[in-house]
């Protein structure tokens, strides 16, 4: 127990952002990763916790898993105009998960969770002359969700389980403005001139409470079903927005005038930030058959209300009114299939593909999150040893190219979204007492 504490902590610090559809992640653990997600059927690792919780149920006496994702993304902004186009850094990201799972009777189970639902990294490399430095330079959203459940055995063959959500967040945003365009004094950015920036940077943090219940029916022992739902979450983080500004603007902000008074007032170096957001709600499905004793295939379904998202909204002191970006993102669906062979007693080979549409509608895509609809094949291997079992897996991941059209007063110019691709490597080690 001390060390799944430790681990709690050591998550809460480190869980990092992803490459994902709008800002949802999917990569809980190496053999889940390995299958495309299709454990909500299967449910019959520590990981299930995640997947479908009421599928621990299928595990006896006291379990435990560690492991992290790392995730390389990679993705271009050709600009068609002034300016730099925009290149997406070489970081990779990681995101860890552990869970543990304890049978206390024949009829009941716990289980706990901590895992990344949500994420965001979005980074440019070239952000003083980067032409989309007005609509993002940087975002990032660092989640972390504690979950425990109880899961019980309803018939020998049918399971429920019910959980509560603690999600932690960290939230950063930097862009840029011209203080002449706010003023009037133009009526356009000038996308390959940053003398007159003044560039924001916001941190903001917080967490909020939501809960999920989970269903599985296993009739026969080659098929199985599973069913589970994760709340809305509505999440308002609380930090500071920082300002620095570039000589041009700081010499239009010293001139005695009204245009530079009105700028003062609402520009400073550091002020009080508030913003909320929704975590959307999900429900997945899935089913799980065995054409033999040693092939096991999954199909799932997940659909997210990604239309709750209807704009990011946030109060800096400073401003004196609040800073609305419309989003208006529409639901969607996830397709996953994975297929999972024993090889041999001691190892498991496994595969999957991912189909996963993109939220964003055309006329509000922007850069702070530059997505399309993905598509990621998906294998790996699982090795037990006694007590001991290993996951690794990769994964390969592409997006379809987005035309976004220009629109300036949110900073966006004509562009296009080009050559977004990342690789996923998992690793999972678990041990049964």
């Amino acid at each position: 127990m001390r060390i799944l504490l430790a681990t709690v902590c050591m998550l809460g610090i480190f869980a990092s952002q992803a490459f994902a559809a709008g800002y949802g992640i999917y990569e809980w653990s190496a053999r889940g990763n390995a299958l495309g997600g299709t454990l909500i059927a299967r449910a019959d690792d520590p990981s299930a916790v995640a997947y479908n919780p009421a599928g621990i149920t299928q595990l006896e006496g006291i379990n435990v898993m560690g492991g992290m994702t790392i995730i390389a993304p990679n993705a271009t902004i050709k600009v068609n105009g002034p300016g730099s186009d925009g290149k997406g850094s070489n970081t990779a990201w990681t995101i860890p998960h552990a869970y543990y799972t304890h049978q206390m009777s024949d009829r009941a189970w716990f289980g706990l969770g901590v895992f990344s639902r949500v994420g965001l990294g979005t980074e440019y490399t070239d952000d003083e002359s980067w032409a989309g430095r007005y609509n993002c330079s940087y975002a990032g959203i660092k989640a972390v969700s504690v979950n425990p459940n109880l899961a019980f055995k309803v018939t020998d063959n049918l399971s429920f389980a019910v959980g509560f959500e603690a999600m932690i967040m960290e939230f950063a945003f930097d862009n840029a403005t011209d203080p002449r365009v706010l003023s009037g004094r133009t009526s356009g950015y000038d996308y390959d001139d940053n003398t007159y920036d003044i560039k924001t940077k916001l941190r903001a943090q917080g967490w909020a409470p939501g809960w999920n219940v989970g269903l599985h029916y296993k009739p026969f022992d080659w098929l199985a079903f599973g069913a589970t739902y994760h709340s809305q979450i509505d999440m308002t983080v609380e930090g500071k927005a920082h300002f620095d500004a570039n000589p041009g603007a700081k010499g239009i902000m010293s001139q005695n005038n009204p245009i530079a008074t009105a700028l003062n007032s609402k520009f400073g170096k550091r002020s009080n930030a508030q913003g909320t957001a929704p975590i959307p709600a999900s429900t997945s499905f899935g089913v799980m058959v065995k054409p033999t004793d040693r092939l096991s295939i999954e199909i799932d379904a997940i659909h997210t209300d990604w239309s709750s998202y209807t704009d990011l909204t946030f109060e800096i002191d400073s401003m004196g009114q609040d800073i609305v970006s419309d989003k208006n993102w529409h639901d969607t669906w996830r397709y996953q299939v994975g297929a999972e062979y024993r090889l041999y007693d001691w190892m498991d080979l496994r595969a999957g593909y991912v189909f996963d549409e993109s939220p964003i509608q055309d006329e509000y895509a922007d850069y702070a999150v530059p997505g399309n609809d993905r598509q990621m094949v998906n294998t790996g291997v699982g090795m037990r040893f006694d007590q001991w079992t290993v996951d690794l897996s990769y994964s390969y991941l592409w997006m379809k190219g987005r035309d976004i059209e220009a629109r300036p007063h949110d900073g966006v110019p004509e562009s296009r979204l080009e050559g977004g691709h990342s690789h996923l490597i998992g690793m999972s080690v678990s041990y049964s007492f």
